[in-house]
């Protein structure tokens, strides 16, 4: 079975809870090959961690990502055992490297491997330069966007995740994201400060960028089988060379989600599956496509969600 108009979307780091893929994992030796391959990349028993917590060790991003990407491509592969296939791709922030995979573009080891030396380098990144996230919830995106170029220099702090049109992620120093918290409390926002150990994609990731840079050009990429969409554009993304510099860029550049939603809206998509942990892409997608009669989506996680996704798309 082929959905033409279908996209897989994938969940990034702030969907996960103690437990997720676990039944899975039980059930699919796929699950158990992906955590095994995990764990040895972050020399640590990431299924133990995962099915057993506590929640804020398995949140550590060294940890976490190589987990969330684990747990996202066994999704993957339970959906793609029952023979469905996306027209188009996209992850959100870490999920981008699941979307790869999904694509062709990378293979699932590298996927996994990738985002191992990824949460290590911007988990070093964290340590050295400490700092924060704060999500602005209630203003107009360009409307933060310029208040946040007014307040203060890259350096200190700026935009991170253009997640809907009145749902912005600002990340940056401690200080800094204060300073941010209490303009836009002013301006009437509801203000959330991210449960995070880091700035993430804002330039506290500097020192990120020579190690993992090396990571990447060590990794092989193909080119894309299917239509995915990047973080750092927003758009399709064109062939491998842009790939790499966009993963590369990734690590202090805004993720622009509203713009790929909106290219998939236009691209005539009409079917979504949130692939993995969580339900933060659906609600994103809610928010920016509020005509929810004009498209359907799924979260996906459990065996019984999957099951049950793939029963709904066969009616």
């Amino acid at each position: 079975m082929t959905e033409r108009k279908l996209a897989f979307l994938f969940p990034g780091q702030g969907s996960q809870f103690v437990g997720m893929g676990q039944d899975l994992y039980k059930e699919s030796s796929e699950a158990r090959d992906l955590f095994a391959l995990a764990s040895d990349a972050a020399e640590t028993d990431l299924a133990k961690l995962c099915f057993e917590g506590p929640f804020d060790a398995l949140s550590r991003t060294r940890v976490l990502q190589p987990t969330i990407t684990a747990v996202n491509l066994a999704c993957m592969g339970w959906l793609r055992r029952q023979g469905m296939e996306p027209w188009a791709t996209a992850g959100h922030s870490l999920g981008e490297y699941s979307a790869l995979a999904c694509a062709g573009v990378l293979s699932k080891v590298d996927a996994v491997r990738v985002s191992a030396a990824r949460g290590k380098c911007m988990d070093d990144a964290a340590t050295r330069f400490p700092g924060t996230m704060v999500a602005i919830i209630g203003l107009a995106m360009d409307e933060v966007m310029s208040d946040m170029g007014d307040l203060m220099p890259r350096s200190q702090g700026g935009v991170a995740n253009l997640n809907a049109p009145e749902q912005v992620v600002v990340s940056g120093t401690l200080d800094g994201m204060k300073q941010a918290a209490d303009h836009f409390e002013s301006k009437g926002a509801h203000v959330v400060e991210l449960p995070v150990s880091g700035a993430w994609h804002s330039e506290l990731m500097a020192t990120a960028e020579g190690p993992f840079g090396q990571v990447l050009e060590e990794t092989s990429f193909g080119e894309p089988r299917r239509r995915v969409y990047l973080n750092v554009t927003g758009r399709p993304a064109p062939g491998v060379d842009v790939i790499r510099d966009s993963l590369f860029k990734q690590l202090q550049s805004p993720v622009r989600w509203v713009n790929i939603m909106e290219g998939l809206k236009q691209d005539g998509v009409t079917r979504f599956i949130e692939v993995g942990p969580g339900k933060v892409l659906r609600g994103m997608l809610r928010r920016i496509w509020t005509d929810t009669s004009a498209y359907k989506v799924s979260s996906v996680c459990s065996l019984a969600s999957l099951q049950r996704v793939v029963q709904a798309f066969c009616d």
